[in-house]
């Protein structure tokens, strides 16, 4: 029996969140997930497989164009609901500004034919971005199409887990590895921070209204998640999670209990980590790892100089840095420059990375504006979903200084929750500031200010 209720429990109609689906009952979730717009089941559809890419396991789902079609389905649903619109949004600007750099980078690129072979990713981004923000809506929906991320993560979290166990916690130089984007352990060490980070906010401020077996299993999946970070060998996933730990530390009032629960996290972490892992750290600068990144990074600033405003191509810096700095000498094959702000600016130009810079410190501003207003309010998922954005920005910002992750679904999806976060609170605020209005006579046309909030 729950011995918290939540301060508002309205009609499912309303859209909002009551203590039955915030105590996560797979009965509750289910019906909750049952009342939506077919729309949303599509875009739930589509969230698993952009991460989890099925017919990669299972090959013969790869005769039915599955992703595509869950696309096609959320935009019908998208056009024939009338709920479903998109919000206002600085971020709205850049994206398709962002979006428009990359087709000209494309028609200017030093390969325009190998550039436009790969639009296509950054083109269903910029689509998804819009559907996202615009079907996902309501405080319920985000918090449905929020849980589905984290089911869509922590599959990949405990397969990561497992396979670590089966191999007796042993280090693997090749790390492990995830699904689709992240079938690369650098990937999926990042994303693995990110979702641990995510699970753990949504623990601090949601756990009083779970049952007990419930909070041992979200204990038990951000344990997977953790695990996975150490599992990937992953050097840049491991500081990524330190950093975001350290930043939740600031963020937290109570910041000796913050403090002492991150250094007990540290501890755990070192006791786990294999000591070949550890042998990495001392050889950071110094190994064949290191020598070709610091290459790849000089070439990057080079290529930044001399291509200043739209870069030697969207996805064209494989075929450039082959073609004028390749040197079989140092290493056999050419790979991601394994820093995303770099290679973003080799191939997209200083216009592209500033663009894409501003985007992703706008989405810090919003999410804390965010937090603010819904820890204020009361509204305890919406204050957890914004905290746990913003510290998990900071392990996606960390992590992307060690590899290429502009390509992956991270930063799209993380700029549609904000946006939808910020949409969801701006009308829970109105309504609440609508409820502690007196009734007072008014002249026709009269309009009410509900947003004292700003």
């Amino acid at each position: 029996m729950l011995k918290h209720k939540h301060k508002h429990s309205p009609s499912p109609e309303t859209g909002h969140l009551d203590a039955q689906l915030l105590a996560l009952r797979p009965r509750v979730l289910w019906q909750a997930i049952r009342r939506e717009h077919f729309g949303f089941g599509f875009l739930a559809l589509y969230l698993i497989f952009l991460y989890l890419k099925p017919w990669e396991a299972h090959p013969w789902l790869a005769v039915i164009p599955l992703e595509r079609l869950a696309i096609l389905g959320v935009i019908v649903g998208f056009v024939l609901s009338a709920e479903y619109k998109v919000p206002r949004s600085s971020l709205n600007w850049m994206i398709t500004l962002f979006f428009l750099q990359c087709i000209v980078s494309s028609a200017l690129a030093y390969k325009p034919a190998y550039a436009f072979s790969e639009i296509d990713v950054i083109a269903e981004y910029f689509v998804i971005y819009f559907l996202v923000t615009g079907i996902v809506n309501s405080e319920r929906r985000l918090f449905l199409f929020f849980l589905v991320y984290l089911l869509a993560n922590f599959k990949m979290s405990e397969f990561g887990f497992f396979s670590w166990l089966r191999r007796g916690f042993h280090f693997a130089s090749y790390g492990i590895t995830g699904a689709g984007w992240y079938r690369n352990s650098g990937e999926l060490g990042m994303e693995m921070a990110m979702f641990f980070d995510f699970v753990l906010c949504l623990t601090i401020v949601l756990r009083k209204y779970w049952s007990k077996w419930t909070r041992w299993l979200m204990y038990f999946v951000a344990f997977t998640a953790a695990c996975c970070v150490i599992a990937s060998s992953s050097r840049g996933a491991v500081l990524a999670l330190a950093a975001s730990m350290l930043f939740l530390v600031i963020l937290r009032e109570s910041k000796i209990k913050a403090l002492a629960g991150t250094a007990a996290l540290f501890l755990a972490g070192y006791l786990l980590i294999p000591d070949r892992f550890l042998l990495r750290f001392d050889t950071t600068g110094h190994d064949i790892t290191s020598d070709t990144r610091l290459d790849y990074w000089a070439k990057c600033r080079l290529m930044m100089h001399q291509h200043p405003f739209f870069g030697v191509g969207y996805y064209n810096w494989i075929p450039y840095y082959r073609d004028h700095y390749f040197r079989p000498d140092i290493y056999w094959r050419v790979e991601m420059a394994h820093n995303t702000f770099l290679q973003l600016g080799a191939e997209l130009g200083y216009v592209g990375l500033a663009i894409f810079m501003a985007m992703t410190i706008t989405s810090f501003l919003i999410n804390l504006r965010s937090a603010k207003l819904a820890k204020g309010s009361g509204l305890e998922f919406l204050y957890s979903l914004a905290l746990g954005l913003n510290v998990a920005g900071v392990s996606m910002v960390v992590g992307s200084a060690f590899l290429t992750a502009y390509w992956l679904p991270t930063y799209w999806i993380q700029f549609a929750l904000t946006v939808c976060l910020r949409n969801v609170v701006r009308r829970r605020m109105d309504e609440l500031a609508a409820a502690r209005l007196p009734e007072e006579p008014r002249t026709r046309g009269q309009r009410i200010p509900v947003r004292a909030y700003g």
